[in-house]
């Protein structure tokens, strides 16, 4: 295995309240579970669906705000640095890339990742694994996807990447593990633990 691939929200940062105060104020009736549910699929499409094009701009306008009052947990941070020194390390994510830029630079870890592929490189997690596939020369056999929610592992498995699902953020095990993730973890120190042992084998 030569690369690991990170979701970012609730995975690096956990943004699940964050967004969801958002959506609270452009969706009055959007429940929790609501929100939750819009991460089963391709969350771009679910919210293409459910917002005109007025309300997505609103979101992405208050979102990238918040965003500049995010400070990494230390031990996410530990964690990172210790894997940059095995791996290289890419970021796929439906947010923005100049959210999450941002934030890697302000919390010191900007340099530990080869390259952030964003809601700007396209709207399937799919299509983003291809074009890292032909821009690094990797493989589906050579990433690992770290992910927190049940469409990334489907989109994941669409291009045969194995995916860690991760508990401790947007789905719990229980709605992650309908998708048959190859490893599940409960803290992103787990998530370390089990690529430092894929690292050895």
């Amino acid at each position: 295995m030569k690369a690991v691939v990170f979701d970012f929200d609730g995975v690096i940062h956990d943004t699940f309240e964050l967004a969801y105060s958002i959506i609270e104020r452009i969706l009055p009736n959007c429940t929790r579970e609501d929100y939750r549910s819009f991460f089963d699929g391709n969350i771009l499409h679910a919210v293409a669906s459910k917002f005109n094009k007025a309300e997505q701009d609103e979101f992405r306008k208050l979102e990238s705000e918040l965003f500049e009052n995010l400070i990494v947990d230390k031990v996410v941070k530990c964690q990172i640095q210790k894997l940059y020194e095995k791996f290289d390390m890419y970021i796929i994510s439906s947010n923005t890339a100049s959210n999450i830029l941002r934030y890697l630079e302000r919390n010191g870890l900007a340099e530990m990742f080869k390259d952030v592929l964003a809601a700007e490189t396209g709207q399937s997690k799919s299509d983003k694994f291809k074009t890292l596939f032909l821009e690094y020369n990797l493989t589906a056999d050579s990433c690992i996807f770290v992910t927190d929610t049940l469409g990334d592992i489907r989109e994941a498995h669409s291009t045969y990447v194995k995916t860690i699902a991760c508990t401790f953020g947007y789905h719990d095990r229980e709605r992650l593990k309908k998708a048959e993730p190859y490893r599940v973890a409960s803290s992103f120190l787990e998530v370390g633990e089990i690529l430092e042992a894929m690292g050895s084998c």
